[in-house]
């Protein structure tokens, strides 16, 4: 025994008296300073293992004896980085330079390039995260984020026209959004064409379309949480410029100057086809010389001070305007005269300090202004939709005012929207468990007014389209102010090596409703073996009401007096169930089902109006001559109850939404993997109910298939494809004709003597019956890469709608002479070819 103890010591004290290092530092590929990086370091020869954590500025040092090692570098966000067999020998020091791609989300182990896996342990159902570079060279998607979200399992849009995201079975408004801790009112620049998010200064994009964990609350669907990279720090300037079909964009960055720790980045955008469209609209006369097409222009920067011991802080700020001013010019065709002028501001900033105690406790703290504002006026002549105007003459073009066929607008309207938020995310982990906790204060101050004059015909013929919202004439709400507060926590525990769970909740409270509102939320995983997962989460969600959600909802609600005090928050209950298995290191198959009810939902108001019913003499006679006479028309002897809406919200809705999703995915592993990419199916239903009436929900989406595939031909040629099938959204078709009705009598043309009809749609259980023709559409991308003038450059070309399907948005519908109903389809994109670059300097 004492021989034993004596060849111990022998050993130990031969190792300490040999002095072997390996020191080092470690960084992301955009090079900033990584610390508290778990560093293990594993004999080869006893199997013996040593951890250690990178320091605050991203340094290690570590004492070891000599022999052969294998290292591993890990960080949540980052890929895992490995060296295997290090010889370090007898008295000797090595020195690493460490560098670690970036991936995904920062609070969880998942990783989306390379050896992608998210972790088995990782509970969040419903998870994708998609890589900026993916979004550059995603086929059609014009290097767009939102755009590009749309090739996802369960993600659509209503038409190709916006980046707006439907997401299973729910609306725009119902959609959370977050860009580096800040909640995004409005994410989209061109109106709705593109999104406010560049690629190139994006770190990460990660997407939970269901069952999302407490931190996220305030919405009932889905949350889209974005985070900009930092500079780089490894050069003192450093310029990246690019050029797509909808904005030329220059990226400048670099270390801080003074031998400050840490980096900056300068960013800006513009569109530059108004410029080139502009000119000839102008010289051909459509529009007039003060005229100016959709444009915006953004300036985003990111300031990163630090590491400075245990503390780092940021700036974040983006300032954007869209804007359109356009006066019809003398040389139009058509007879419609229409002016619309729009200003629009969205500007954020923030300021946000992180913590770092040691490896296992992180806090971020982040206070930010956000502020969305606006001023437009739209005004002109529309000409009755429902008059075939192909086929007018020129002098019955002239006389269109004078019978009325040119329908007046007016409407102008000025809106401010003000966030003051603080918010804080803390992280501690140990072996046991894995916590989240934070909270949040959100103050909101809104300025809105707008007003709204329609001539009489023009209100008698929106009052019958059947997806016409009530309309209130007149507004006008000065310095309202409403907070929001909430609190978080959540933990990860396990039992055994195969089961975990994680319990959470979330206290709400909203001004609005003066109350408390409590969010339980359950996730649970199993691991049936290290290549497959089974992860079920549910939980209750909350939407309060507010005027910064009704852009993406297309309806007003009056949200002051009596009625809006006595609302309740929307509310979801979500319940998602997915299975996930690596077939092999590159290949991932999931399966998902979900199912969402939703409830509390809230509508316009539905009181009882009254109306008097007109009705031919003799129904049996439906000739153009007998219908056309407004003496042939009987009306009643009194009036007739209908349901009429009001502009004032009520918590009567409810709704579902269920699916399953089916996806394949092919990763990117290494260099000389030729093709990847990804295909899935989704099948759902969603539905909409108020009283006894269930009608299929406005974005009810059946069927969807998509597939992305890029295939790289050789070192400096890719192609990459992208090609989607779905069924389309519901839709109104209209019954027949009635005639149109103002101040209780029957509108008569004044030179014809006729009667003017609109269009019947009949009730609220006649909507959405019909399904517009299914949606398909093919999208190439052609990418060149080369190198010169000191430069990486890529040339490409894009091809939008390859095989030119015209994609139906929806229909026009107009009268002929005989009064029969004439449909024209109104297409999306055709096909359309575009060229682009990106150089990096």
């Amino acid at each position: 025994m004492k021989k034993l103890i004596f060849i111990a010591l022998v050993t130990l004290a031969s190792d300490s008296i040999s002095s072997q290092t390996i020191s080092g530092i470690i960084t992301s590929d955009v090079k900033t300073i990584l610390p508290y990086v778990q560093i293990t370091f594993i004999n080869s020869r006893t199997g013996r293992s040593i951890k250690e954590n990178s320091k605050y500025d991203g340094t290690f040092l570590v004492k070891l004896s000599h022999g052969i090692y294998s290292i591993r570098f890990e960080k949540e966000g980052y890929e895992l980085y490995e060296i295997e067999d290090l010889v370090l020998h007898e008295n000797e020091s090595r020195t690493l330079k460490i560098e670690m791609l970036r991936t995904g989300f920062v609070t969880e182990e998942i990783t989306v390039e390379g050896k992608f896996r998210q972790a088995q342990d990782d509970l969040r159902t419903s998870l994708i995260n998609i890589s900026p570079k993916d979004v550059k060279k995603l086929p059609g998607a014009v290097e767009d984020v939102l755009r590009s979200l749309q090739s996802l399992p369960g993600v659509s849009t209503p038409n190709d026209f916006t980046s707006q995201l439907v997401i299973r079975g729910s609306g725009p408004d119902q959609n959370l959004i977050i860009m580096d801790d800040v909640e995004i009112f409005n994410p989209y620049r061109l109106y709705g064409l593109v999104s406010m998010f560049n690629p190139e200064t994006l770190n990460d994009i990660t997407l939970i379309t269901g069952g999302f964990p407490s931190m996220y609350g305030d919405r009932l669907s889905a949350v889209l949480d974005v985070t900009n990279r930092e500079g780089r720090s490894d050069v003192d300037f450093a310029l990246t410029s690019n050029i797509n079909i909808a904005n030329a964009n220059l990226i400048a960055e670099g270390r801080n100057p003074f031998n400050l720790p840490g980096s900056w980045m300068l960013s800006t955008r513009r569109t530059y086809y108004d410029l080139i469209i502009g000119p000839f609209a102008k010289s051909t006369g459509l529009i007039t010389e003060d005229s100016a097409f959709p444009s915006f222009e953004d300036l985003q920067m990111k300031v990163a001070f630090g590491p400075f011991k245990k503390h780092k802080f940021f700036i974040n700020g983006i300032f954007s305007k869209d804007a359109v001013d356009i006066i019809p010019g003398g040389d139009r065709k058509d007879p419609d005269s229409v002016s619309v002028t729009d200003v629009t501001n969205n500007n954020v900033i923030s300021a946000s300090w992180h913590y770092f105690l040691n490896s296992d406790f992180v806090s971020r703290t982040t206070l930010s202004l956000y502020n969305n504002s606006g001023t437009n006026e739209f005004e002109g002549d529309i000409l009755d939709p429902l008059i075939d105007k192909e086929n007018l003459s020129p002098a019955q073009r002239d006389s269109l005012k004078q019978i009325g066929a040119l329908l007046g607008l007016e409407f102008n309207s000025d809106y401010e929207f003000k966030k003051y938020s603080v918010t804080n995310r803390s992280f501690l982990r140990n072996d046991t468990y894995n916590l989240q906790f934070g909270g949040g204060l959100d103050v909101v101050k809104t300025d809105l007014s707008y007003g709204l004059i329609l001539d009489e015909q023009f209100k008698a013929l929106l009052q019958s389209l059947p997806n016409m919202q009530a309309l209130l004439e007149d507004f006008n709400l000065e310095g309202n102010y409403n907070y929001r507060g909430h609190t978080f926590i959540q933990s990860r525990f396990s039992i055994g090596e195969r089961f975990y769970y994680q319990p959470s909740v979330r206290l709400d409270y909203y001004s609005f409703h003066k109350k408390l509102y409590l969010s339980p939320r359950l996730n649970l995983g199993y691991v049936i073996n290290p290549l497959t997962a089974l992860r079920f989460s549910t939980g209750l969600y909350f939407q309060s009401p507010g005027y910064e959600k009704l852009r993406d909802g297309q309806t007003f609600f009056d949200l002051t007096g009596d009625s809006g005090s006595k609302l309740k928050p929307e509310r979801a209950v979500h319940f998602v169930l997915s299975l996930e298995r690596w077939i092999n290191n590159s290949w991932l198959a999931k399966v998902e089902g979900y199912y969402k009810r939703f409830d509390n939902l809230i509508v316009q108001q539905k009181l009882t109006g009254y109306k008097y019913k007109f009705k031919l003499a003799n129904e049996n006679n439906t000739s153009p001559e007998y219908i056309s006479n407004p003496h042939n028309w009987i009306r009643s002897d009194f009036k007739i109850p209908y349901d009429s809406l009001t502009s004032l919200p009520v918590n009567e809705g409810s709704g579902k939404a269920v699916g399953i999703e089916i996806s394949l995915e092919k990763k990117y592993s290494n260099p000389d993997d030729k093709f990847y990419g990804w295909l899935n199916y989704s099948y759902s239903y969603s539905d909409r109910q108020r009283g006894d009436i269930v009608l299929p929900y406005r974005f009810d989406l059946r069927h969807v298939f998509k597939l992305v595939l890029n295939y790289r031909i050789n070192s400096w040629l890719e192609l990459g494809a992208r090609w989607s099938y779905s069924s389309n959204f519901p839709y109104t078709e209209p019954k027949g004709i009635i005639p149109r009705i103002v101040n209780d009598s029957i509108v008569v043309n004044p030179l014809t003597n006729k009667v003017v009809f609109n269009l019947d749609f009949g009730d609220e259980s006649d909507k959405y019956k019909s399904i517009r023709p299914a949606y398909h559409r093919l999208d190439l991308r052609l990418s060149a890469f080369t190198k010169f003038w000191n430069a990486d450059w890529t040339f490409y070309l894009d091809v939008m709608n390859v095989y030119n399907r015209k994609n139906i948005i929806g229909y026009d519908y107009s009268l002929t002479s005989d009064y029969a109903v004439k449909r024209k389809t109104i297409g999306m994109i055709p096909i359309l070819p575009t060229i682009g670059f990106n150089a990096r300097f």
